[in-house]
């Protein structure tokens, strides 16, 4: 526990890697928390959401006093049903933000009327126990994204959230420069900050631009327009609003995060179209195709998402026809690059036109800073420490460079797990760590890490079967049966057979040493291993089902 005039600081996700964002402030005795979201799987092994472990939180639930969101994306607010399952605990968003939380906790079944939801308003403050906060307007490729000003025992603390300094948002609503450099001029004990494109050199250019090259490429097009973007980026559903109007088509919205977004951002007013601008997608088939804007899901090129059903022909609402141009208004999350590039593939296949950043850069921006925009932060709240956030380890050691380049003397980078104290007069130090770490979950429910490390196996190495029989009297009642899947060659039957020679023989001498099911199921996994190891290399998950038969 903190002393009382020293702030704790302890991310519990999204320092060392992208995504999964969620911060511990600690003073007093009392826990703030900022954001709590998911990532995704990088790899398939049959989960659909990562979220961060929540062990300290629940552990030291008594002392939680609440959690504060930043803005509304999946990596921000994604594990809020997560933590809300197990810990009563006061909620403070955006309005928008909140508006997608009731969303995922209405598809938890939990009940939002008996939760404490509040919904934070730029420059209004409020006090979460003994932490008091001030929402600050941001921009970034979602709407209502806040920055927070922390009066804490250590001093001002600013967290950026995710931000960017862009000069012509489409929806008008500025980083609050003005806000942010008044803070630095009373003072700022510690600035934590977005790091997530400290490599990029420059400004991310205006969504205003991207707004102005959409609509070239859609006015050009002779036939169906499909827009593949990422779901929550209201400010580019804004734009494709205006085209659409301008060039006569109707919208069709294809993919259930596009329909979810949409209507959240209207629901909270960010989003006006006319009534009459959103048609269903029977009929937007009927239409003349020049008349038909798709506004689709499944850029990263998701098996079951809106393009990738549009390419293969299988979508059940909608069909695109030969002539239609489809343009991907986003970027490639590294690591999906192949998968896109095969998306694309698949639609050329079928006749389609193909516009992407690799033909038509300036068809998307990142909602996050560069590289000129997080100086400048740095230069607007002039720091006395300085700790980097949201990112791999690369981008942390690179933002913290930069603050040093910049003039802050105090600078630390740590990650997941870190426990990081700062008193008014001490500078920050690594002082611990607690439990943290990534947890794989399908359809809402944990994967345990034994199943993963099982199923890591089966892919690398395969299984071997084996099956065993005892009578009543405890012998062998049938000659062991060994089956592979998956294992490299697949293997000849001669190695099988001595694979199954070599399981009777460990089974008949654990027999005669009386050992238990256990002793002898393990008995013949180790020899079926050894054997099949000896002969191919390998060492595959061995299974053993073992079952006695009744006596008659």
């Amino acid at each position: 526990m903190s002393s009382p005039e020293e702030l704790r600081v302890i991310p519990l996700g999204g320092l060392g890697e992208i995504g999964m964002n969620c911060l511990a402030l600690e003073q007093r005795g009392e826990i703030l928390v900022i954001d709590c979201g998911v990532s995704f799987p990088s790899a398939d092994n049959g989960s659909d959401i990562v979220h961060p472990r929540l062990d300290y939180l629940l552990d030291n639930r008594e002392r939680l006093r609440g959690l504060v969101i930043t803005h509304g994306h999946e990596d921000h607010i994604g594990a809020v049903p997560y933590l809300l399952d197990e810990v009563d605990v006061p909620v403070w968003a955006p309005a928008h933000a909140m508006a997608l939380i009731k969303l995922r906790l209405g598809e938890w079944q939990l009940d939002t009327s008996a939760l404490p939801l509040n919904v934070t308003v730029p420059g209004r403050p409020f006090s979460v126990g003994s932490f008091e906060l001030e929402p600050i307007r941001v921009t970034h490729s979602i709407a209502d994204a806040t920055a927070l000003a922390i009066r804490t025992v250590a001093g001002l603390v600013v967290h950026t959230g995710d931000f960017k300094l862009d000069e012509d948002p489409v929806d008008g609503e500025l980083t609050d420069e003005v806000r942010l450099a008044a803070l630095g001029d009373e003072g700022v004990r510690l600035l934590l900050s977005d790091s997530t494109n400290v490599d990029a050199r420059g400004s991310a250019a205006s969504e205003r631009r991207v707004g102005a090259e959409l609509a070239t490429i859609i006015e050009a097009a002779r036939g169906r327009v499909v827009v593949g973007i990422f779901a929550s980026n209201v400010q580019r559903l804004l734009c494709l609003g205006e085209i659409a109007m301008r060039t006569g088509r109707r919208i069709v919205l294809l993919g259930r995060s596009v329909m979810n977004h949409v209507r959240v951002a209207a629901s909270v007013g960010r989003l006006k179209w006319p009534s009459d601008l959103v048609v269903p997608p029977d009929v937007g088939q009927a239409m003349p195709r020049k008349e038909v804007m798709v506004i689709a899901s499944g850029t990263q090129a998701e098996p079951q998402a809106a393009l990738s059903r549009l390419a293969s022909g299988e979508h059940p609402r909608f069909k695109v026809d030969e002539g239609d141009l489809v343009v991907f208004s986003s970027r490639t999350i590294p690591g999906n690059d192949r998968a896109v590039y095969d998306l694309y593939g698949a639609l050329l296949r079928r006749g389609l036109e193909v516009s992407s950043r690799a033909t038509h850069p300036g068809v998307h921006t990142s909602g996050h800073a560069h590289r000129d925009e997080q100086l400048k932060m740095i230069e607007l709240v002039r720091p006395d420490a300085f700790v980097p956030v949201h990112g791999t380890l690369h981008h942390l050691h690179r933002h913290a460079e930069l603050a040093r380049d910049a003039g802050v003397d105090d600078v630390l980078v740590a990650e997941n797990g870190d426990v990081v104290t700062l008193g008014r007069e001490r500078p920050l130090a690594k002082v611990g760590h607690v439990p943290s770490g990534k947890v794989f979950t399908y359809d809402g429910t944990a994967i345990p890490d034994d199943v993963l490390k099982e199923r890591a196996q089966l892919g690398r190495k395969g299984v071997v079967t084996v099956a065993l029989a005892l009578d009543a009297a405890g012998r062998l009642a049938a000659q062991p049966m060994l089956t592979s899947s998956g294992v490299l060659g697949p293997l000849e039957r001669d190695v099988l057979l001595r694979a199954e020679r070599a399981v009777e023989h460990a089974t008949r001498v654990a027999l005669r040493e009386r050992a238990t099911d256990e002793q002898i199921a393990e008995s013949a996994r180790l020899a079926a291993r050894r054997i099949v190891d000896a002969h191919t290399g390998q060492k595959p998950l061995v299974l053993v089902n073992l079952v006695r038969t009744p006596s008659t």
